[in-house]
């Protein structure tokens, strides 16, 4: 029994004894949602790679999801939280239960994408390729199936940007067609090899409950040492209308209050502490002080330009990015 980032579970290394074909355990939290969720389990049954399983942990949702699941989806393993385990406590049960029972890789989705037939082969043929490495695929935003979401991520202490998703909002091309290292990834498709949570423990569900704790852990995990290795040929696509801050863009205003949420709420991704924490813990001690100061005053440039965009209204917002 190890305590592992905030976490204690008993860490079992992948043990299936399937070398040509490693069972994947696909790990899903959820909460309400269950239209997006239904679609992208769908999503999942064209895939075409034969050892896998799907893992949903519903913490708590009052639409009916699991029972919904159960019916539409009976091969889906569920687990159920108590509504307080929010993305990293949800994904770190799901992750526990698949090591228990001897899983090789661990897999991590969120439940408001879909997944191309292949990609379970795309992402195992490069691990098989780069042995004890993460690997990630390539997003894309939903809605234009050709434009890049993420293809990996790159870090940035001197900008202000920190977090910087490569290809970001770019259409597809060659120059995202090709293998590389990168610095971090997002909590989608992101494929874990058992061995990697028995070297540097789970998702921190104390410190990052919501947002970034998928950057966390591949920061602590390329800190170890451990490749972060992206895959272009294993693709998703993402549905980011279902993001924090599109909250905010409905209402058509933003208010102290809500600049005051967004700075300091856990479920939002600009929240201050996550952010000033990723800096203390992986950016180097000389920069530290220029590394942070420029990212808050980005935040605040930032926040400017979407109250701006928002009273002039129309296209601005879209101008905007987000």
């Amino acid at each position: 029994m190890m305590n592992m980032m905030k976490g204690e579970f008993e860490m079992v290394a992948g043990s299936s004894g399937n070398l040509n074909m490693p069972k994947i355990s696909i790990v899903t939290p959820i909460y309400n949602g269950i239209a997006h969720t239904l679609e992208y389990l769908e999503s999942l049954t064209k895939i075409v790679y034969p050892n896998y399983e799907i893992i949903i942990v519903d913490d708590g949702s009052t639409d009916g999801s699991s029972e919904t699941i159960a019916r539409a989806f009976p091969q889906v393993r569920l687990l159920k939280g108590d509504g307080n385990l929010w993305w990293s406590g949800a994904t770190n049960l799901g992750i526990a239960d698949a090591l228990s029972r001897g899983t090789d890789f661990i897999l991590t989705m969120n439940n408001d994408v879909q997944a191309a037939s292949d990609c379970l082969d795309a992402l195992c043929g490069c691990a098989c390729d780069n042995a004890g490495a993460i690997v990630g695929g390539k997003i894309y935003f939903m809605d234009e199936p050709n434009r890049i979401w993420s293809a990996g991520g790159e870090l940035s202490w001197w900008n202000g940007k920190t977090l910087v998703l490569l290809g970001h909002g770019c259409a597809d091309s060659p120059g995202f067609s090709q293998r590389r290292k990168v610095d971090f990834f997002t909590g989608m498709c992101v494929l874990i090899p058992a061995s990697v949570f028995m070297r540097i423990g789970y998702y921190d569900a104390i410190d990052f409950p919501q947002y970034h704790a998928d950057t966390e852990f591949t920061l602590r995990a390329k800190a170890a040492g451990i490749p972060l290795i992206f895959e272009p040929t294993a693709r998703i696509w993402n549905r980011v209308e279902s993001t924090f801050m599109q909250r905010f863009l409905k209402h058509g205003s933003l208010t102290c209050h809500d600049i005051k949420e967004l700075l300091t709420s856990f479920r939002s991704p600009m929240n201050i502490k996550e952010y000033w924490l990723l800096h203390r813990r992986f950016c180097p001690l000389m920069l530290l002080p220029i590394a942070f100061g420029l990212r808050m005053l980005r935040m605040a440039f930032f926040l400017g330009k979407i109250r701006w965009a928002l009273r002039k209204g129309g296209s601005a917002v879209e101008k905007i990015g987000i």
